[in-house]
């Protein structure tokens, strides 16, 4: 008797176990997972700086134009006074215009000059970084002959990696960040 008991009983409990187990949790007053980790908070901090820098990088633009300008219009006064004065530092080309002959105070009011940020291209970093990386992993890749895997990797992996930068710059220009 307490055979044929044994298994009714244990299918029972494995039933209401499995019953409150599968039993999906209600919670009305369920409260939003709070943000422990400042995620919210550090997003929030990131793009505020990247408004600021954009804002000082138009408001620096604007002061360098602002700068040339003057500069550009008192070396257009200087030249004039210049050229009333005397012509000593001046050549006259075969066309008959006058041009300074390489001071460094001069300039002509019709040129504008660009300027450029420091650094290397995109192109140059690709080329380099390519470069490096295609010879070792060309070396590693050749077991027989090191310096020819090596070689025919830095060439690949340099022409790869300019390829990338010159696509990166053209986007730059194209956006107008260079």
């Amino acid at each position: 008797m307490k055979k044929i008991l044994i298994g009714p009983v244990l299918l029972l409990l494995v039933m209401v176990f499995i019953a409150a187990c599968s039993g999906k949790k209600q919670d009305t007053n369920a409260v939003p997972a709070a943000d422990t980790l400042g995620l919210a908070e550090f997003q929030r901090w990131k793009m505020e700086n990247e408004i600021r820098a954009e804002l000082q990088a138009e408001q620096e633009l604007v002061e360098e134009q602002e700068a040339k300008a003057a500069s550009m219009a008192a070396a257009a006064v200087g030249t004039k006074a210049a050229a009333r004065r005397s012509s000593s530092g001046t050549r006259t080309s075969n066309s008959g215009t006058a041009y300074d002959g390489g001071s460094a105070g001069s300039s002509s009011a019709g040129t504008t000059t660009t300027t450029r940020k420091k650094g290397m291209s995109h192109t140059a970093k690709g080329a380099i970084v390519g470069a490096a990386s295609g010879a070792v992993i060309g070396a590693v890749a050749n077991k027989k002959n090191r310096v020819g895997g090596g070689a025919v990797g830095a060439v690949v992996g340099a022409a790869t990696g300019a390829g990338v930068g010159i696509i990166v710059d053209n986007k730059e220009k194209k956006n107008g960040r260079r």
